[in-house]
């Protein structure tokens, strides 16, 4: 990899958090011995940290954790009791910043409005009575169908209030991917947004939610957040409704349905639909005091086959996970405004919110397409809003690269720079660090998943930075890099991301999976988490290669497709590239690159040629893709995920698997007549 490209200024040498911690505890050596020593003795890490971090008990700990059950059911902070609530919104009320702002939030038409901590607290404390109206109650499960907005982020709070466990679902599912996670989980409640509006266009989300009730019977009552919407009697830049819009006093189904029933004009036999204004004007309850293992959230995650995984989190051990990893490795302080491009229905959601509000800071949170509409919103957005920690993924950059206009200007108070969900290309990393974030801000990778309740490895802004790099594992992660017979190999070559201890993040299982958890995980590598990320170490610092189940071998030899994919990239006819390895009767597997033409630019076979050069240049002659193919777009999440797996079932005629999460599925039918074209 190249030299270091950024080099940590007196104000985070000075000023973060990291040394701030490190000054109260007597660590010298800044981050690196602070990271050496929190993965030898994590529990002295832990006991300091979620003191520094915030975390309220009701009851303290017995101890830090509990390792008699093994590494699967490590038991961390034995013997609390705590309710997130109050570590994130009540205690900055009580110690008088209840006026500060939690939370911004803008929609696609322009509208916007602001939450103030005490605001927060006092809506989820409505929304929370309401749901106690309809007869939740701890343990029971919420499930929330909804844009980034008000509405989620107060959902969350108030589900977790009463000890009720909040069930994300992706805003673009469609009804049966809805319907399988919402039997799965047994949800009683379901709460939707009347619609959403994305590209100017509305996507009618009650009517998607109504049909998914079709089949989960299980769900007793449907919540609809009507339009306008906006947090009811709270002050915000909408202003506050007309007499006739305003919620009436009481709430819960005993008042009749207060929102349109389904198309037919009926609603399943057995389900009340109810208003969430009229839920949200409700008595406000108190925040519900349970034990430090209570369940809080239960997101599900799609393999490649197979019914989707839930992953559990808990009161105390998710908001411990993502509170260091936002206090320490995305510095956030009480002045921040942060804003991660996500959604309600995938982790980063979850994580920006408790990680924000455990900081003091506010989230901001963004309905609607970020390049809408032109790609210029998305630097608008952050200026009107004066973000000071922004994150996305890697094809967020892929995707502005080129469109932007010459020499944009750098949203003013942009302080870091954040990215997850994927590798990055180094090309893309250098425009990121150097067009986007003007050569000031450092590039804070991290990189866990939906199982692992926050990151295994991170970047830290106190240290000097290569493009795509990583600092390597999170503070109290023990991890190391394996290869297939469980050593670690020589310096720069490929291995799997292992860990070798519990954190306090990890899931505390799978829903009702106990011995899937437990094969999937723990399976391959017995005593340790086996956590399928292909990674590499190249002195202090770990790159990330992709997912194992995409690395490609050519005879004998291991490559990540990152690594192609950089190569194919800086061809100038091409914009994006996914390499996957396809069977070989002689090899194993032959390389072929599947290739979106940059903006007015064709890919016929003398580019194909010059890209075939350009990849054996770079990484040998064994590398040479067999064939290069012209797509006009890969398949991807709406987080920007491109499926690999997907580009590589066209070729050989596997089962697709799960595309629930699927946000382009004609782009499949079009791979497909380009395979038969060329």
């Amino acid at each position: 990899m190249s030299a270091y490209a950024w080099y940590p200024t007196r104000e985070f040498t000075e000023r973060s958090n990291i040394t701030a911690f490190c000054r109260r505890h007597g660590v010298d050596g800044g981050y690196r011995a602070l990271q050496a020593r929190s993965a030898a003795d994590p529990e002295w890490f832990w006991e300091r940290a979620v003191q520094d971090i915030g975390i309220v008990w009701h009851r303290p700990p017995l101890r830090v954790c509990d390792e008699s059950g093994g590494i699967a059911f490590t038991r961390w902070f034995p013997g609390a009791y705590t309710n997130l609530v109050d570590s994130c919104l009540e205690r900055r009320v009580r110690q008088g910043s209840g006026h500060a702002p939690a939370l911004r939030w803008e929609r696609e038409d322009g509208t916007r409005g602001v939450l103030t901590y005490g605001e927060a607290a006092a809506y989820s404390a409505r929304v929370a009575g309401g749901l106690r109206g309809l007869g939740v109650m701890s343990g029971d499960r919420v499930a929330g169908y909804l844009p980034p907005g008000p509405e989620a982020f107060v959902l969350l709070f108030a589900c977790a209030r009463i000890g009720a466990v909040l069930v994300p679902l992706f805003s673009g599912f469609g009804a049966e991917a809805i319907a399988i996670r919402l039997v799965d989980a047994d949800v009683r409640v379901l709460v939707t947004a009347g619609d959403a509006v994305r590209r100017g266009r509305r996507q009618d989300m009650a009517a998607v939610a109504r049909t998914s009730l079709e089949s989960a019977t299980c769900v007793r009552h449907l919540v609809v957040v009507r339009e306008p919407s906006g947090p009811p009697s709270v002050g915000g830049e909408r202003g506050e409704p007309e007499a006739s819009e305003r919620p009436s006093p009481a709430g819960g189904e005993q008042e009749g349905r207060t929102v349109p029933s389904g198309p037919g004009g009926h609603d399943r036999v057995g389900l009340a639909t109810t208003d969430w204004h009229r839920l949200a004007a409700a008595e406000p309850v108190p925040v519900v005091s349970v034990p430090v293992t209570a369940p809080f959230l239960l997101l599900h995650t799609s393999g490649t086959t197979g019914r989707p995984k839930g992953a559990v989190h808990t009161h105390g051990g998710f908001p411990a996970q993502v509170g260091s990893e936002t206090r320490y490795n995305l510095d956030l302080r009480p002045d921040d405004v942060v804003f991660w491009v996500t959604d309600p229905g995938w982790i980063m959601f979850p994580l920006i919110a408790l990680g924000g509000t455990l900081a003091g800071a506010c989230v901001l949170a963004y309905e609607g397409a970020i390049d809408h509409p032109d790609v210029t919103r998305l630097r608008h957005l952050l200026d009107d809003h004066e973000v000071t920690v922004f994150g996305s993924s890697p094809s967020l950059a892929r995707m502005l690269m080129g469109r932007e206009p010459r020499d944009p200007v750098v949203p003013s108070r942009l302080r870091i720079l954040g990215s997850t969900g994927e590798p990055w290309t180094e090309d893309a990393w250098r425009w990121y660090f150097a067009e986007f974030g003007g050569k000031r801000c450092p590039v804070i990778n991290i990189c866990g998943g939906t199982e692992v309740g926050g990151s295994l490895l991170a970047s830290a802004p106190t240290l000097p930075q290569s493009p795509c790099g990583f600092a390597g594992p999170c503070l109290g992660i023990a991890a190391v890099v394996e290869d297939d017979s469980g050593a670690q190999p020589p310096e720069g070559q490929l291995g799997e991301l292992v860990v070798e201890r519990s954190w306090p993040g990890m899931t505390r299982g799978l829903w009702r999976a106990r011995e899937r958890f437990a094969q999937t995980y723990f399976g391959p590598r017995p005593g340790r988490w086996s956590h399928g990320d292909l990674v590499s170490r190249t002195g202090d610092e770990w790159f990330v290669h992709g997912r194992l189940d995409d690395v490609i071998k050519l005879a004998g030899k291991r490559l990540g497709p990152t690594e192609v994919e950089d190569a194919v990239v800086g061809d100038p006819a091409v914009a994006e590239a996914a390499a996957v390895g396809i069977p070989h009767p002689v090899k194993g597997e032959a390389l072929w690159c599947f290739a979106v033409p940059a903006d007015g630019r064709s890919l016929g076979e003398t580019e194909a040629e010059r890209i075939r050069g350009r990849v054996a240049g770079a990484l040998g002659a064994a590398f040479r893709p067999a064939r290069v193919v012209a797509v006009p777009e890969l398949p991807r999440t709406r987080n920007g995920k491109v499926m690999r797996r997907l580009v590589r079932g066209l070729v050989t005629g596997e089962a697709p698997g799960d595309l629930s999460t699927l946000v382009n599925p004609a782009c499949l039918d079009a791979i497909r007549a380009a395979l038969h074209e060329q």
